[in-house]
């Protein structure tokens, strides 16, 4: 074991790649490199993986510490995939990612602070900052670095804490009812991986597999969905 992993005492999930170097220990220090950069963070492989988001931040791949969506004025510049909707889908080379809103975070006076897994109670729109991040994406093409983390409920998510899965494109936008009691807009984007990259792993049986999540599947729902 690492004297990273030492420092991290977190048990090291399933098929990681690489883990970062000194990652792990202060809450906060100086970044070496601008998050808000479009592609690529130098030195930081596909497969890095890190115990919190915050270090995500440190190493500046995904600067927010909480949000899914890092906004920038050319498009996002990254995205989180932790938990997420019912009804998105990830199929590894290709995702279907619901926007940001719609949910009142202030709380009431019964309960004083409302958690972001809040119900829907209004329609997410694209003029939401985050939302037209995303919209210009699909517009300008700007890659975007995608992490997912072990809260999604897909079998590419790890086993513990958060892994950089390369560069992605916003390859669609449009807004349709979100699966909430009250059938409220949602804004979803289709998202594809950029090929030559190295493969990501994916969680089955006893040892996690390695996956090209490049070569498209001609009858996956994301797959569809681009054909429309």
């Amino acid at each position: 074991m690492s004297q990273a992993d030492q420092r991290r005492g977190t048990p090291l999930p399933i098929s990681v790649k690489a883990i970062v170097p000194n990652a792990s220990g202060a809450v906060k220090r100086q970044r070496r490199y601008d998050p808000k950069t479009y592609g690529a963070i130098p030195g930081i492989e596909v497969g890095s993986w890190w115990a919190s988001r915050e270090e995500c931040s440190n190493d500046a791949i995904h600067a927010p510490w909480v949000g899914g969506i890092s906004p920038g004025p050319h498009g996002a510049y990254s995205v989180a995939l932790s938990g997420g909707y019912d009804d998105d889908v990830d199929d590894g080379y290709a995702f279907t990612y619901t926007g940001a809103g719609g949910r009142d975070l202030k709380g009431t006076k019964a309960v004083p602070k409302n958690l972001r897994t809040a119900e829907q109670s209004y329609d997410q729109s694209f003029e939401h900052n985050h939302n037209k991040a995303l919209k210009c994406s699909a517009e300008t093409g700007k890659p975007i670095r995608v992490i997912r983390g072990f809260k999604l409920r897909s079998k590419y998510g790890p086993s513990e804490g958060y892994r950089y899965d390369g560069l992605y494109v916003v390859k669609k936008y449009w807004q349709e009812k979100g699966l909430n009691k009250g059938g409220f807009l949602v804004c979803k984007y289709a998202f594809v991986r950029l090929p030559d990259q190295p493969d990501i792993p994916v969680q089955g049986g006893e040892d996690d597999e390695l996956e090209s999540a490049s070569d498209g599947d001609s009858n996956s729902e994301v797959e569809l969905l681009l054909e429309d």
